[in-house]
């Protein structure tokens, strides 16, 4: 069995592609609602998938994910996929679930690239995967990695990377999935996404560095007022002229 595994909190614009499209790719998906007060628990429980409460506020994302993974081995997954709730997986060819369960048995790690998909002035109607069609040309510096479901397993933080008791050295794999991302998907949704992850940062005891970003547009808000962290969003997350950005590609996420 394939299984996926999220976190969600506030993400009811996406949750209806992103999740949907993730249980047409395994077998079962487990998603932990910590708190969402936008419909997105109601989204979830009619996609199919299995709803856990996550009560606890703060972002001990490692642990918690690490758990979730736990409940998947425990229901027989023997690959886990953590995922994040404004993320489309694709894998080539075909689906991921029959990606992973053709990958050698010594495979413990299944790297994806990441890229970025920016909002632009040239975006249409309807859901964020439909309408944000630019994204970086460049992939973004660190991936993202599907897991074997041992029980020596530990997702890490941002679900970049995992590790595993009792091998020094596991073996990747990569060059077969790939992950579009829509963090940021309009200036309202940027702030609110900014207030929550700056309040489960301050709930946790990591180290300043862990979640440094998020804790900074806290400060900003702060300090200076949406207004502030709103005009942050027009400069480094969205674009008014896409086809004169270097940076960017015209390349819908092929849902």
């Amino acid at each position: 069995m394939i299984a996926a595994v999220s976190m969600v909190r506030d993400e009811a614009d996406i949750v209806a592609d992103t999740v949907g499209w993730m249980a047409r790719q395994v077998d079962h998906v487990i998603v932990a609602d910590n708190g969402s007060k936008d419909g997105t628990r109601e989204i979830l429980e009619g996609l199919g998938v299995e709803v856990v409460d996550d009560p606890d506020p703060a972002y001990y994302q490692a642990f918690k994910m690490t758990n979730l993974a736990r409940r998947a081995r425990e229901l027989g997954a023997e690959w886990v996929v953590p995922f994040d709730a404004d993320e489309v997986w694709l894998a080539s060819p075909g689906r991921i679930k029959g990606l992973l369960n053709g990958l050698p048995p010594e495979a413990l790690i299944c790297e994806a690239a990441l890229f970025d998909h920016v909002p632009t002035s040239q975006d249409e109607p309807g859901s964020p995967v439909e309408q944000i069609r630019w994204r970086r040309a460049a992939p973004a510096p660190l991936r993202k990695v599907a897991v074997r479901a041992r029980e020596d397993l530990s997702i890490h933080q941002g679900n970049h990377s995992a590790s595993f008791d009792r091998v020094e050295f596991p073996l990747r794999v990569s060059g077969h999935l790939e992950v579009r991302h829509f963090p940021y998907r309009s200036e309202e949704q940027f702030v609110r996404k900014a207030r929550n992850g700056a309040a489960a940062y301050a709930a946790t005891d990591l180290p300043d560095s862990v979640g440094a970003h998020w804790r900074q547009y806290g400060r900003t808000i702060e300090e200076e007022g949406e207004e502030a962290l709103t005009a942050h969003f027009y400069r480094w997350f969205y674009s008014a002229d896409p086809e004169a950005d270097s940076e960017l590609i015209r390349d819908p996420c092929p849902l």
